[in-house]
């Protein structure tokens, strides 16, 4: 069958299944035929089942076979730790991949790429991808870039919104307590680690509390709950990624000068009890145990925090309350912080995927993207209602968890790749509409509702919150310039130099080695394959601009 064939099908399709709706939900009949997609998961901690369901058997995976004749087989499924390893060594025992699956971990992406198994994307993308799905796309040009191999989209960005950035969440019960301020700058927010760390702000007598977390396992820009960017931003550049010199060339963050300011500053923080004791050896899963546990009263995270692991915290003490403030400047008044790729993973499909598969994925995909963009608020809740929230004869709508049978789960979370279709500029404007007390329109209730999240809802405020004090500080953000795919001296030498950046950056802040060791880094990090990696990078850079 042609491209152009293929496509008029598709068309049929999308028309056939985007008519018959009411004002309040889509009219949804049972398909005839059904077509077998294959996949495999990774489970998320924060996906949450009920009704003894699971990730191959649940009630969205039910009604994409009912409603759109898609049967979703998830193969394997598991947890983040292990998922990665699985994907490979499905790749290196040659066994048979999943029509489509999606992965998180360049490297391993990488390998997927140039491995011959996997579909030209991009081209498959032009022909069956809906006119919503391909706008929502056009937003984030950028996120094509790591997925291009030889000028082909081997991989299509799994995109995600932009109001995602690292806000400093504080307990504001304990600022209240103690008699303390937002802290505007560094020095400031000093003052309140010695408090939090030092005056007892759970009151209970003990010293077992601490003022501010990390997560740097592994990587220190790898976490969004615990970021530790904007202490380096403070000073003015960002470690483990790629921005401008004053000539207009890329250069990697880790060996600016200006990060040993901020090493030094980390290590004082550390000396003085101010951090946890095992911030090198935490990733997110463990600072979000340490906010539950009420231990640590600063985190940097993104809007998502106000859900997990806030509300579990308050499920433990109803008294915590966790608020959202800028992010505080540096000595000069400089702020920054990482801003998130645009993307959250690769979508991969298999060379051997056949027609009818492939067809069925981007029907089940574009039928997603059009809760988007629709003016019926409850567009996805044949599968939604019971689980996110329960929909009332009347038209309302009930989202607190005690009024939802087995309480309220977050169906998104069963999707193919476990998230809402993202189209960035819809969610930002319907985000900040609601942060600023704006009405909603029917189109912004659909949005929120998309996500499974009811805007009227008042568990929804702390995150609404966060949204509008990221958007008030979107100068500081800093993103990674580069976005192509691993140089050759990345793919032979990027582990090693990591390992040896992360073991000096650690050893500094422990106190371990002197702060001069941060020269020797540099001089060694140049000599070990850093200088021609930094010029295959700007090699790409060059490409990209001419383009």
């Amino acid at each position: 069958m042609s491209w152009r064939k293929k496509s008029l099908l598709l068309s049929v399709l999308c028309l056939a299944l985007l008519t018959g709706c009411d004002e309040t939900t889509p009219q949804q009949e049972s398909v005839k035929h059904e077509v077998v997609l294959t996949t495999v998961k990774m489970d998320e901690p924060t996906t949450v089942y009920k009704n003894s369901e699971t990730a191959s058997d649940n009630v969205h995976i039910r009604w994409a076979k009912k409603t759109l004749g898609v049967d979703i087989r998830t193969q394997w499924s598991a947890p983040v730790e292990d998922y990665d390893m699985k994907l490979r060594l499905m790749l290196s025992s040659d066994d048979p991949l999943p029509d489509v699956f999606s992965s998180k971990v360049m490297d391993t992406t990488n390998q997927f790429l140039t491995s011959g198994k996997v579909l030209d994307a991009g081209e498959a993308f032009d022909q069956y991808a809906s006119p919503t799905w391909k706008a929502a796309m056009a937003e984030v040009p950028e996120a094509w870039q790591p997925f291009t191999e030889n000028g082909k989209r081997m991989a299509i960005p799994i995109i995600t919104e932009q109001a995602s950035q690292a806000v400093l969440w504080i307990r504001k019960d304990w600022l209240d307590k103690l008699g303390l301020k937002a802290p505007r700058n560094l020095d400031e927010l000093e003052q309140i680690m010695n408090a939090f760390t030092y005056d007892d702000p759970d009151g209970n007598g003990i010293k077992d509390t601490y003022g501010i977390d990390f997560a740097i396992k592994d990587q220190y820009l790898a976490s969004p709950t615990g970021d530790i960017s904007w202490v380096f931003g403070a000073y003015g550049a960002l470690p483990e990624i790629w921005g401008k010199d004053g000539k207009g060339q890329l250069m990697y963050g880790s060996i600016q000068p200006e990060i040993k300011k901020a090493l030094l500053r980390l290590k004082t923080w550390q000396s003085k009890g101010y951090m946890g004791n095992n911030v090198a050896l935490q990733d997110f899963s463990q600072v979000n145990e340490n906010v539950i546990a009420g231990k640590v009263g600063i985190v940097a995270g993104p809007r998502w925090f106000a859900d997990y692991p806030v509300k579990q915290l308050k499920a433990r003490d109803s008294q915590a309350e966790f608020i959202p403030y800028p992010i505080p400047m540096g000595p000069d008044g400089t702020a920054g912080r990482l801003a998130g790729n645009s993307y959250s993973a690769a979508l991969l499909i298999s060379k051997d995927i056949s027609e009818e598969a492939l067809q069925a994925f981007f029907k089940y995909q574009n039928y997603l993207y059009e809760a988007t963009v629709t003016d019926i608020p409850f567009f996805l809740s044949a599968y939604q209602n019971g689980y996110d929230y329960v929909l009332k004869q009347d038209g309302s709508v009930n989202s607190e968890s005690s009024t939802i049978p087995g309480g309220k789960v977050n169906t998104s979370k069963y999707t193919l790749f476990s998230q809402y279709a993202s189209y960035p500029s819809r969610f930002k404007d319907a985000i900040l509409k609601l942060g600023k007390g704006e009405q909603l329109n029917a189109y912004d209730r659909a949005v929120f509702f998309s996500m499974g999240v009811d805007p009227n809802n008042p568990d929804e405020l702390p995150v609404t919150q966060a949204d509008v004090v990221e958007a008030t500080q979107e100068k500081i953000d800093q993103r990674n310039l580069f976005q192509g795919p691993a140089t050759k001296i990345m793919r032979s030498r990027n582990t090693y130099l990591q390992k040896m950046e992360l073991d000096t950056f650690n050893s500094i802040i422990y106190g371990e080695q002197p702060i001069e060791a941060f020269d020797d880094f540099v001089k060694k990090w140049l000599k070990s394959g850093g200088k021609q990696m930094t010029d295959e990078v700007n090699e790409w850079y060059r490409s990209i601009q001419s383009q």
